[in-house]
């Protein structure tokens, strides 16, 4: 009878009518499967002790409560109490074993389970969960040898073989994994879930050959598994063989065509083959299924993964407009419109940000800062005079207000902001934002001298010998910029600024080419998608008269930062050197209408007239052909 009790706890009431043989019609004799009533006899032969009393089996069920509860040492100690009615029952024993090593106390499981199969050898369930035990304690070869026992006593069970099959790939024998499910399928014919389960864990180990084999194994048993066709869709992707991905999530969409996992797994891929009408369409039907913020936001996640921002904000601001007024969708919806030099809307979405999310500090300096780069200088500015009022220590907030006051003009005013709160606090941040002040006001001498001393009591400070570089590099100082850097390097060797800024000047000088393309390289090995990195690589390549790749490069970099003046400047220049001239005048338009829409991003005097000059003599080559 205790077989009965396997089930879940709907179910327990009707066992327990049955256990005690309660006054109930007899129900509809099922056909007889021979063939189980076999194995039945031979591999569970009854024992005296596999019947309980009413009191083992109360405590019994108060243990299943606890168990489900997740208070396994409460359930413990009810498997003891029903232990003491029914001394050395298998199930209870098991069941207590069990519950020890949900606890993860395997030698007290293991000890429990030993004692039990000396009296019932066969006693398949305890076989199992001994093989289970010694597994998780790594004893994998005493491990096997209870789950080969288990196969023997049940072949039809197919848990037995998962965990071999796991215990094989845990120990690097694949191969040997394989043929323990090709038994179970053997045994069990037309039954895929061994082919399934092996394979799924193989991609993941990114075996993908004997994945491939497995899942389609599974898939010609059972067409219509869902599962497995996107476990074949993913392995494709990761093979690089997106034809067959894409039909792989149709067949799992045939299955189950409101699977919101494999909408967006689909909509993912047709973003990055380029295929925005199919991925729209796929995101449109999940996002009608749900009204869940994350929804979207996984769906903007996915645009922005491809660096399609604008349909990213798409995406964020239909959210936003059909109620969805999620912190995290208007916060993310903000940085969107930010990274696209929208910034009157950006502090739009920043401001629906709630004061209850603990996204609301640094919404609300965003927000401060778009409003000031939108020109609205006098909101800006009240927002930032009452966040410091709450907010006095957060350090951030004056590096900001300080730029908003030189945006509005109050150049002297924002100097005093900064001096005052360092006579407050010597944080790094403000040395910075004061030194940077400095610079933007053409007193590099003055930023230096700050940066120098803040270094002379704390030299291993990584941001401010970084900023005193920089500040070298804007007075000129080409060579002590590049030696600062080195400096950098040697307490983090690490730090891919660093790296970028030494690999990029000596790309500019037109020296020491080879160690600017270690660096460099090296800097992207640390950030591969940083499009400044990259437009350092290629100018690089420019610098060398290496003009296709350059163009390669930059292409690649304009992708990653679309509105990056500099880089769609050099990405300019890589064209015209190519007599790719419709191209040059675009990429030069696109660098500057980014400087019309924020001078801030102009790197040097002069480059906004210096790309008005680029596109006049362009005009004029191309109109003389």
């Amino acid at each position: 009878m205790w077989a009965l009790i396997h089930r879940v706890l709907p179910c327990l009431l009707s066992a327990a009518a049955l256990f005690f043989g309660c006054a109930a019609g007899p129900p509809a004799r099922p056909p007889i499967d021979e063939s189980a009533m076999r194995e039945a006899i031979d591999s569970a032969h009854k024992h005296e002790g596999d019947y309980a009393s009413s009191g083992a089996y109360a405590h019994y069920l108060r243990s299943r409560i606890a168990h489900f509860a997740g208070e396994h040492r409460r359930a413990v100690d009810e498997l003891r109490l029903a232990l003491a009615t029914d001394d050395g029952n298998p199930f209870l024993t098991t069941a207590l074993a069990d519950e020890y090593a949900r606890l993860s106390e395997l030698d007290r499981a293991e000890r429990e389970l030993q004692r039990l199969l000396e009296r019932h050898p066969n006693y398949q369930p305890a076989q199992l969960l001994m093989g289970k035990v010694l597994y998780e304690a790594q004893k994998f070869d005493l491990a096997a040898t209870h789950l080969r026992r288990a196969i023997r006593l049940r072949p039809k069970d197919p848990e037995a073989y998962l965990v071999l099959a796991q215990l094989q790939l845990e120990r690097s024998a694949p191969d040997e994994a394989v043929k323990t499910i090709e038994a179970f399928s053997a045994a069990v014919p037309g039954e895929p879930i061994g082919y399934r389960r092996l394979g799924l864990v193989l991609v993941d180990k990114g075996d993908y050959p004997r994945a491939e084999k497995l899942l389609l194994k599974s898939i010609e048993i059972d067409r219509g598994d869902a599962e497995t066709w996107v476990a074949l869709a993913q392995l494709f992707q990761a093979t690089d063989r997106p034809d067959k991905a894409e039909q792989a999530y149709d067949k799992a969409l045939i299955e189950d065509p409101d699977n919101r996992d494999v909408l967006l797994a689909a909509g993912r891929l047709a973003v990055n083959r380029g295929l925005p009408a199919r991925a729209r369409a796929y995101f449109d039907r999940l996002l009608a299924l749900s009204d869940d913020p994350e929804v979207a936001a996984k769906i903007a996640l996915s645009y922005l993964t491809s660096y399609q921002f604008a349909a990213a904000a798409e995406i964020l601001d239909s959210a936003r407009a059909a109620g969805l007024r999620d912190a995290r969708i208007s916060f993310y919806s903000g940085l969107v419109h930010e990274r696209l030099l929208q910034y009157a809307k950006a502090a739009q979405a920043f401001a629906e940000v709630p004061r209850e999310s603990e996204l609301f500090q640094e919404a609300r300096l965003r927000r401060g800062n778009a409003l000031s780069l939108a020109g609205q200088h006098a909101r800006a500015l009240e927002l930032f005079k009452n966040a410091l009022a709450e907010k006095p220590d957060y350090p951030q907030l004056y590096g900001a207000y300080a730029r908003a006051l030189e945006r509005s003009g109050a150049k002297r005013q924002a100097e005093n902001l900064l001096k005052t709160a360092l006579e407050q606090r010597s944080d790094p941040e403000l040395i910075e934002a004061l030194a940077e002040l400095y610079q933007r006001q053409d007193r590099s001498s003055e930023a230096i001298a700050l940066l120098s001393a803040a270094l002379a009591k704390n030299p291993q400070d990584e941001s401010l010998n970084y900023g005193l570089g920089a500040a070298y590099e804007r007075k000129g100082e080409v060579d002590k910029a590049i030696a600062q850097m080195r400096l950098l390097l040697k307490i983090n060797p690490e730090h891919a600024n660093a790296m970028n800024f030494i690999g990029y000047s000596l790309a500019e000088t037109g020296r020491d080419l080879d160690e600017a393309e270690q660096l460099v390289t090296h800097a992207l090995k640390l950030h591969p998608d940083s499009g400044a990195f990259l437009d350092s690589l290629g100018w690089l390549y420019f610098r060398r008269g290496d003009y296709q790749h350059a163009v390669d490069t930059l292409e690649r970099a304009a992708t990653l930062d679309p509105d990056e003046p500099l880089i769609n400047e050099h990405l300019g220049d890589a064209y015209r050197r190519t007599s790719k001239n419709a191209q040059a005048m675009e990429a030069y338009r696109r660098a500057l209408n980014a400087l019309i829409a924020a001078p801030e991003l102009q790197e040097q005097k002069g480059q906004k007239q210096g790309l008005e000059r680029k596109l006049k003599m362009l005009s004029t080559e191309t109109s003389g052909r």
